[in-house]
């Protein structure tokens, strides 16, 4: 610096904007050094993606402006970001499986689109996928998977993999998850940084909250709606508020579209309706994380025809209008 700084501050943004660490000092004379150890406020290692940084330094003899400078940085060896499983960059994620049992990582570009893929192979086409977040702790989100004898397995395939059937894997039950027609993940919904599991029954529309454990299990669950058969897809969309907790959406019986904000206590709050007439032709809905690099989580859907759509989520609990990113994708078993 030209002259003594009374007193600085930097501050880290995430993409979306939201300060999640101030660093401060005072007294700073010629070369003024910061250093941040990559964790948020509240002592978390922040998600892997982009952040900015400003500087703000006060001259010490009172006269003229403050200094200010500002730049970006990129953290690759945080947390694992919402559904990020192939780039350790912060962007979303879709899973697919194919008829000849192929699951397929398909990488979100930052741009609202889809790029490059990463695929592990062997997987029986009757094995269902679901993209849940670290539930280990080795800061790589892994994927759910449950087996046609109605085992649910938590595999734990490297940053930047695709599992196969020989990953390791940590067994969630060997039995019983057969009784469910909606398995996802909205995220963490009781704050205390692990990502929980959403489970409808089939016969009974009981959906029950499994919130995952510091032990890299998931445990005992917890019922929190006595019928909810009467909407036809259940998404864990995870934060489409900002709140830094996990959203829910459902969609009925007449593509109405609702979302249940989380209470960051392990239930949702009341339904607030996103959209009326929306979506009748999707077969698939994804809460992808974000897709499009501004911080905000977005929705994916394919529908009948296999072309997929994207809504760039705006941040405050609903979403844009639609834009087409892929077709052909009427070939692939599920996407998750």
């Amino acid at each position: 610096m030209s002259k003594p700084a009374a007193a600085w501050q930097v501050a880290v943004r995430d993409t979306a904007g939201t300060t999640v660490r101030t660093l401060s000092g005072a007294d700073a004379r010629g070369l003024l050094k910061a250093a941040w150890d990559g964790k948020n406020s509240a002592g978390r290692l922040v998600p892997n993606g982009t952040y900015t940084w400003t500087l703000t330094a006060r001259p010490a003899d009172g006269k003229g402006a403050a200094l200010t400078r500002s730049g970006s940085l990129t953290v690759t060896a945080g947390a694992a970001a919402p559904r990020d499983y192939a780039g350790n960059d912060g962007v979303g994620d879709l899973v697919t499986l194919s008829s000849s049992g192929t699951l397929t990582v398909q990488r979100g570009t930052g741009k609202g689109t889809l790029g490059s893929k990463v695929s592990g192979n062997g997987w029986p086409t009757s094995a269902k996928a679901v993209p849940y977040g670290d539930l280990d702790g080795d800061r790589c989100n892994d994927i759910l998977v449950r087996l046609s004898s109605g085992a649910l397995r938590a595999y734990h395939p490297a940053c930047g993999k695709a599992p196969t059937p020989t990953t390791r894997y940590t067994s969630l039950g060997t039995s019983g998850w057969n009784q469910y027609d909606v398995l996802t993940s909205t995220g963490d919904v009781t704050k205390d940084g692990r990502p929980d599991l959403i489970a409808r029954n089939t016969a009974t529309g009981t959906v029950y909250l499994y919130k995952g454990t510091s032990t890299g299990k998931l445990s005992a669950r917890v019922k929190l709606y006595a019928d909810w058969k009467t909407y036809k897809k259940v998404v864990g969309a995870g934060d489409l508020n900002g709140d830094g907790i996990g959203d829910l959406l459902a969609q009925d019986k007449a593509n109405n579209l609702y979302r249940y904000n989380g209470t960051g206590k392990g239930t949702f709050g009341a339904r607030v309706k996103v959209f009326s007439a929306w979506g009748g032709s999707y077969n698939a809905v994804v809460g992808v994380g974000d897709i499009t690099g501004d911080g905000k989580a977005d929705l994916v859907s394919r529908d009948t025809g296999g072309n997929v759509w994207r809504n760039s989520g705006n941040g405050k609990g609903s979403f844009g209008g639609r834009t087409k990113i892929a077709s052909g994708w009427q070939a692939y078993k599920s996407v998750a």
